[in-house]
């Protein structure tokens, strides 16, 4: 249900119209933080961050290149930025020391100060994943369909730190394609995780070797999103294009929890830091919310296909103000439901036929239609018979 005024959200979310929407958990309402007449599916939401560790202005990333901030003391947009004048699709823009960081699928990863070019890497070509190492903020991930997982350094842009290299050949000999559409940094070690359109979850240890060190299949559709879990660094929540979402425990090779309720392709995933709950979205238009716990589901409308998804690491909830309408409320429900017990109870009870006895009756009724038509039928016979007899024995005393 969408609200005007809302002063606690814990969720932001991109559609593909280019719109930014805040949700409150608790209350289970959002608002539409962009102007509505401002919809434009060039403007689709591709990359959400937070400005700084504060959480309190997002970062908005778009596909047509434009970057903007989000305040929330203000709620109010900055003035855009484009990124770049060649025809390119951003794939995400992150913040490093205050200055843009972006990535397109050409390849191009660029170092913004001021407006203007830094430093710039070529990534290669048909790139689909461009990641952050949330420790060490100058390190970069890159990938894309043939184009292998690379770990970049934006300070040194000669040569990538980190080359992976292609999973040896199947059963039959034959070379496993390369499609890599997500990647999450292992926080504070040398491990990356990465999920590929073929179905794919891997994961690197950048000091071992170049090749997966842990490799399995998740069903047979391409995986569009991939979060860590923050309780066990062997397991990842991943989410595919028809709407199957898991977590997997990479180094048993196989699912842990599987959840239902998703109608459409995973465009974004996350789980909570803190909470035992995964949040995701995409193309069904519902913000989900599943908790690892029970397995329980929240499910929000959105009305938009959803692209880009953002949490806040503490979830506040509602209001002081709130919190005592919604008290008052349920007091004058529990009174009303009173009223109408006692209303209840004094009715009448009347009783009705249920299918199976109508069944039985017109059973019955059939049985005794079929009685009656043999009776009928059996004297029919008999006079039938007695007449036949009759005519022979005139015929016999004629011949007599």
């Amino acid at each position: 249900m969408a609200a005007p005024m809302l002063k606690v959200l814990d969720v932001f979310v991109g559609s593909e119209t280019g719109l930014l929407k805040g949700i409150n958990v608790s209350k289970a309402e959002w608002l539409n933080l962009h102007d509505t007449e401002s919809v434009d599916k060039s403007k689709e939401i591709v990359s959400l961050c937070w400005k700084d560790e504060t959480e309190t202005d997002v970062c908005i990333g778009s596909k047509n290149r434009t970057v903007t901030i989000w305040h929330s003391a203000t709620r109010t947009f900055s003035d855009s930025l484009i990124l770049g004048t060649e025809e390119s699709k951003l794939r995400g823009v992150r913040l490093l020391n205050g200055d843009y960081v972006s990535c397109v699928d050409t390849g191009l990863v660029r170092l913004w100060k001021d407006g203007e070019v830094e430093s710039e890497i070529n990534a290669g070509k048909d790139v689909f994943t461009f990641e952050q190492n949330p420790t060490e903020r100058n390190i970069f991930a890159t990938g894309g369909k043939e184009n292998e997982l690379k770990i970049w350094d934006i300070e040194l842009t000669e040569n990538p730190k980190f080359t992976a290299k292609n999973v040896r050949n199947d059963w039959l000999n034959l070379r496993v394609p390369v499609w890599v559409t997500c990647a999450k940094f292992l926080p504070k070690s040398e491990k990356i995780f990465t999920a590929t359109g073929h179905h794919q979850v891997r994961m690197y240890d950048l000091k071992a070797q170049r090749r997966p060190v842990l490799d399995m299949s998740f069903d047979e559709y391409p995986i569009t999103a991939l979060s860590l879990c923050p309780k066990n660094e062997n397991e990842v929540v991943v989410g595919n294009t028809v709407g199957k979402l898991a977590v997997l425990d990479i180094r048993k090779g196989r699912p842990v929890q599987v959840f239902r309720g998703l109608a459409g392709a995973i465009r974004a995933v996350q789980h909570h830091p803190t909470l035992p709950v995964i949040v995701s979205c995409g193309l069904d238009r519902y913000l989900h919310i599943h908790s690892t716990d029970d397995k329980s589901q929240q499910k929000i409308y959105l009305k938009s296909r959803l692209s880009a998804l953002l949490l806040k690491s503490s979830w506040d909830g509602n209001d002081v103000d709130n919190e005592e309408e919604v008290v008052v409320k349920t007091e004058v429900v529990s009174d009303e439901d009173g009223n109408d017990d006692e209303i209840w109870g004094n009715m009448e009870v009347v009783q009705t036929k249920t299918k199976r006895e109508d069944v039985k009756n017109s059973n019955n009724k059939k049985k005794i239609k079929r009685k009656q038509t043999g009776e009928e039928s059996g004297e029919f016979d008999k006079q039938s018979k007695s007449k036949n007899v009759k005519n022979k024995k005139r015929k016999t005393g004629i011949k007599a």
